[in-house]
């Protein structure tokens, strides 16, 4: 039986008013949990009360 893990991160824009510099941080942030292999499922437009899942490494059968 698989088994996930959930996680809720704040992904909150770091101040700057140079919006492409915001959604390269943003980016960033997405694929460095993206690595852990954390996949996101649920957020808002902001980025704030991002929700994200990964399958558990200690799958009980």
């Amino acid at each position: 039986m698989k088994t996930y893990e959930y996680m809720a991160v704040d992904l909150s824009a770091e101040p700057s008013f140079n919006v492409h510099v915001k959604l390269e941080k943003y980016i960033e942030k997405l694929n460095a949990y993206g690595k852990q292999g954390w996949r996101l499922i649920s957020g808002t437009d902001d980025g704030k009360y991002s929700i994200f899942e990964r399958e558990s490494d200690d799958a009980k059968a």
